[in-house]
């Protein structure tokens, strides 16, 4: 019985304490840019062709994912066997290690580089390599490969470290030689039609024709992505070109999720697995809602066209609604002070209310206008009280 009363007065007490003794607790008033969203699984639709390799020869691209090609222009290279494609894409290769090392010969380290920006240039690249072979970004990750050389390279002079380019250069042209004789392709592909070309196709680039991109049902863009997410076997392919630098995204929505849009309406969408990389869109269709309807079938139409943007099918997207600038604090830290809402502010031991007007709030943050000519506004790096006991205006925190 003592142990069993002493364990409830114990109670008590910690359950007063924390009542009257609450933490003291701040966030740093910073700039900050807030979206009003909505997520949804997209579908691309592109005006796309596949190009078919030769099945009896070795195919190897004449550009570059992204490239542009004109109509009679070539988009392939074919050779007799697999030994000569290698043999000319090892040609190729050294050309390009050629041509870097002759550039960076001419060129000098700045001497405000550090082994530490170096260092952070490789980690950051090395990241980026990392999610462009997982995404099976062709372009990004030869371009990232040799950024990385090129850093490792630049930190070897940083360091002091001896390194004879001329010679460099030298042993890549003697290598060169070797295979200039095998370097000839047979023959080529050509195209009939320009576009922009990529290596990578997924066998679905007709899962809804082009020309009826802007009349899909919402029944015809869910079957389309539940299909999608089997995948296809397309191996006679060996690219595609995108004709059209106009193309769609495709989402189903539910009907609330449209509130506020309007067809028209320009609006950026994030891809959310991409590094949140934004595309620029405008809505086509699917705002206009009738009686008892409950999903919509939501058109984006986009314009943007490189290699990345060639190789999306289904994604998952936040399309961004609205942007609002000013400084994010909880929802907590908003108080009404008289007649004004805004903050406290703990500014050297000592508490002051910051007027701020709500420009964006959800249940669990607001967004407050910042009026720097505001003498009463809320300041730069001013410490946000989002929790604190009996605060008011001139308060000593000791």
């Amino acid at each position: 019985m003592v142990i069993a009363i002493l364990a409830i007065f114990i109670y008590i007490f910690v359950q007063f304490y924390s009542v009257t003794h609450i933490k003291l607790e701040t966030v740093t008033a910073e700039k900050s840019v807030t979206y009003e969203t909505v997520e949804a699984k997209a579908l691309a639709v592109r005006d796309e062709k596949t190009v078919q390799a030769q099945q009896s020869a070795v195919t190897v691209p004449c550009v570059e994912d992204g490239g542009k090609i004109k109509v009679g222009g070539n988009v392939a290279m074919t050779f007799s066997d697999s030994q000569k494609a290698s043999d000319y894409s090892k040609y190729a290769e050294l050309q390009k290690e050629i041509e870097y090392y002759e550039k960076l010969e001419t060129q000098t380290i700045a001497q405000t580089s550090s082994v530490e920006s170096i260092n952070s240039d490789i980690e950051n690249e090395l990241n980026k390599y990392i999610r462009a072979s997982s995404d099976m970004r062709v372009g990004d990750v030869h371009e990232t490969a040799n950024k990385i050389n090129d850093c490792l390279l630049r930190r070897q002079m940083i360091i002091g470290e001896k390194v004879d380019l001329m010679k460099i250069i030298q042993s890549l042209n003697k290598e060169l030689e070797k295979y200039s004789a095998s370097s000839t392709p047979d023959g080529y592909l050509t195209s009939d039609i320009s576009g922009v070309f990529s290596s990578y196709t997924d066998g679905y680039e007709n899962i809804i024709p082009y020309e009826k991109a802007k009349e899909v049902s919402v029944e015809d863009i869910e079957k389309a992505i539940e299909t999608v997410s089997k995948k296809a076997d397309n191996d006679s392919a060996f690219g595609k070109l995108v004709t059209s630098y106009v193309w769609y995204f495709e989402c189903v929505l539910d009907v609330k999720d449209v509130k506020g849009l309007k067809d028209g309406q320009k609006v950026t969408v994030a891809l959310k697995n991409r590094d949140d990389a934004t595309i620029n869109a405008e809505i086509v269709s699917g705002t206009e809602i009738l009686p008892g309807q409950a999903k919509t079938a939501l058109i984006l139409k986009c314009n943007e066209m490189t290699s990345d943007v060639a190789s999306l099918r289904c994604e998952d997207i936040e399309i961004r609604i609205r942007s609002y600038d000013g400084i994010k604090v909880p929802a907590t830290a908003l108080h009404v002070n008289g007649d004004k809402k805004g903050v406290y502010a703990l500014v050297s031991s000592q508490v002051h209310f910051r007027e701020a007007e709500v420009i964006y709030s959800d249940d669990d943050w607001v967004i407050l206008k910042y009026e720097a000519d505001n003498p009463n506004g809320i300041r730069l790096h001013d410490q946000i009280i989002t929790q604190g006991k009996e605060l008011w205006d001139g308060k000593v925190y000791t």
